[in-house]
């Protein structure tokens, strides 16, 4: 029975005549789970989650239509061999009442003479589209080539429907094939396919109309649409897509995913990511030229998703990350359980690393994610007693699951509140989505039953005390202080307590390491009008961070002006400032009232050291034992509890 205010977010709804239970939909997202194209295990038990945690349709990653064309870790349709995994996978989704689409998605590669060739409608290179960016024209597409394109997806669509999957979405957006027709940036054709905005449509249109003829008139069919580019010279507009919609539905689609592609800074600007619903305008526009089903999506949740709903700018709802974070988000939300929603904290690690990482899609705050068998919380077979030491990320995670399985967990920080190193963590800009998960944390940990004592700092005497039969420590990582002359002057502090308000910043700041700490610091600072310069040895400025982060971050300083040198070397603090050699071997010292280190932490083992044949069971995690970022923290006190 529902209890939720948001009446409209679970209200059926049909697309063609496929009838859905509610209105949220989890849009397709790649993540590279598959081997060989088979559908496995792991990506059934990943689908089947955020089936079994209420959301009404599934639309499953973009999937190669044919042999030739799909990626390496990309699901497949192009043959039979697939269908045995498509069953099973369908079967999964059905059992919880949720319906199931693929999305048929051709990214503009294809393997010619064992190697994969870039294909596009023109041999131009198109930058903002990734087209030709590599100083390599792209092949152009004969008319022969695009009908055997045409083809695969009408027969993937065939493939669909006899295996029992409910519709299919045309991948027509982002930077790939079939966008890259609408796009006149890329489509400089003079044949039938190019010119006219009709011509430009045609691809999208004989692909929608082979495909309703395969799999059968009342077969759903929608394309995914940018309604607009950002950044992109002679970029898809808004108007033209206007134009496009009525085409599409004309041909066969029963709904429109209202997307969008930018290129460059766009990518973080316009439109801005980290805004709540910064894509409902466009969907609102599709709206007012079509009666079919409008999907909106871009960073939206219940809130803005039933907003939107009751607003009649959409019809579903598409939320993607936050299904990542929390499958059970729609069931929660139903159920009324606002405050159980483990909130996407927006750090984009889950699409970042996607391509950095051979690990396929991860989650920062949901270490189950991909994972949800291998790393299921379950009952523990004996009750222990367990003590966790240290309030920040891994702590908390370690406590939360120890005491879900059963366990009685007390948690000892030596602050006077939980979340460790995320309260300055969340300071800087686009950093504020932390702290609704720090609040996640607290409730669980108070719901789960852990005894959380605060501003005690746990001695061994203290825990044994507890008679614990396990222990936990999760105490963080110390800052390093480098080895420069003056390192000990009295106007040098650490980013962490200047974060923190520990140590207050003068006017003139001299930041020593530009990973994402000093970056993010000097972002802060330069939004209270503080003159702040970055000292990096490496190449690159916040180097470990992934592109769509970083950008976002660069773009942040240079339009606070931030001055960032690189491959510069400090080699005195003064009280004129900080002396420094530049990459080109000058000398110079830059003014500074504070000199702000931010050079990394090192891992903090001395309470795990005291514990050493003290009796109970002893695991250091988080950066206590290895700094590294948030997910890691979180993925190790989960692990550890798991074991317990």
């Amino acid at each position: 029975m529902t209890t939720t205010p948001y009446k409209m977010l679970f209200q059926p709804i049909n697309i063609g005549k496929m009838q859905l239970k509610n209105r949220i939909v989890l849009p397709p997202m790649g993540t590279a789970y598959s081997e060989a194209g088979i559908i496995g295990r792991r990506i059934i038990d990943y689908y089947e989650a955020r089936a079994k945690g209420g959301t009404g349709l599934i639309i499953v990653e973009g999937t190669g239509p044919g042999e030739w064309c799909r990626g390496p870790n990309q699901v497949g349709l192009g043959d039979d061999k697939y269908l045995p995994g498509w069953e099973k996978l369908v079967k999964a989704v059905h059992k919880h009442g949720a319906k199931i689409a693929v999305q048929l998605h051709h990214a503009g590669y294809e393997v010619k003479n064992g190697e994969y060739v870039q294909v596009s409608p023109s041999a131009v290179a198109s930058p903002g589209r990734m087209i030709g960016v590599g100083g390599r024209l792209p092949h152009e597409l004969t008319v022969e080539e695009i009908e055997e394109i045409i083809r695969c997806f009408a027969d993937s669509t065939r493939r669909a429907r006899d295996v029992g999957v409910d519709g299919v979405e045309i991948h027509g957006a982002h930077q790939y094939l079939v966008a890259s027709f609408l796009s006149s940036s890329s489509n400089k054709r003079k044949d039938k396919y190019g010119g006219s905005l009709e011509n430009k449509a045609r691809f999208l249109v004989e692909i929608t109309e082979a495909m309703k003829a395969a799999a059968g008139a009342d077969y759903p069919i929608w394309p995914r649409l940018n309604v607009m580019e950002y950044g992109i010279e002679n970029g898809i507009t808004i108007e033209e897509t206007l134009e496009v919609v009525p085409m599409a539905v004309k041909a066969g689609a029963c709904a429109v995913h209202a997307s969008a592609y930018a290129a460059f800074s766009h990518i973080t600007k316009a439109p801005l990511p980290d805004k709540a619903a910064f894509l409902v305008p466009l969907a609102e526009a599709v709206k007012k030229v079509t009666t079919v089903p409008v999907m909106a999506v871009g960073r939206l949740d219940q809130e803005t998703g039933e907003k939107v709903l009751r607003e009649g700018k959409a019809d579903l709802i598409a939320i993607g990350r936050r299904l990542i974070a929390d499958p059970e988000l729609p069931n929660k939300v139903m159920g009324g359980r606002l405050e159980d929603i483990n909130y996407c904290i927006g750090c984009m690690e889950c699409i970042e690393r996607l391509g950095r990482r051979g690990e396929g899609v991860i989650c920062t705050i949901n270490p189950a994610a991909g994972r949800e068998e291998e790393r299921r919380i379950t009952p523990a077979p004996e009750t222990k007693k367990v003590v966790v030491v240290g309030g920040g990320p891994a702590g908390m995670e370690a406590a939360r699951v120890a005491a879900l399985r059963g366990h009685r967990v007390v948690l000892f920080e030596k602050n006077d509140k939980l979340g460790g190193q995320l309260t300055i963590a969340a300071m800087p800009p686009n950093k504020e989505d932390i702290f609704p998960w720090i609040a996640y944390q607290t409730t669980q940990l108070e719901k789960g039953g852990v005894e959380t004592r605060l501003n005690t700092e746990a001695t061994p005497e203290i825990i044994l005390a507890e008679k614990p039969d396990a222990v936990i420590l999760a105490l963080g990582g110390i800052p390093v202080k480098p080895p420069i002359a003056g390192i000990d002057a009295p106007n040098v502090v650490t980013a962490q307590d200047v974060l923190a308000g520990k140590a207050p910043a003068g006017q003139n700041c001299v930041i020593i390491g530009g990973g994402l700490v000093g970056c993010d610091t000097a972002h802060w600072l330069a939004t209270r009008s503080k003159t702040v310069v970055i000292i990096e040895m490496l190449k690159r400025m916040a180097g470990e961070m992934g592109p769509m982060a970083r950008r976002r971050l660069l773009d942040g300083l240079r339009e606070q002006r931030v001055a960032m040198y690189t491959e510069a070397t400090c080699r005195e603090i003064s009280g004129d400032g900080v002396q420094i050699t530049t990459a080109d071997g000058r000398q110079t010292t830059l003014p500074a009232d504070t000199v702000i280190l931010a050079v990394g932490s090192a891992g903090n083992d001395a309470l795990f050291k005291a514990m050493a044949g003290k009796g109970p069971e002893v695991v250091c995690v988080g950066d206590a034992a290895e700094p590294h970022g948030i997910m890691e923290a979180v993925r190790d006190g989960y692990l550890a509890a798991l074991k317990l």
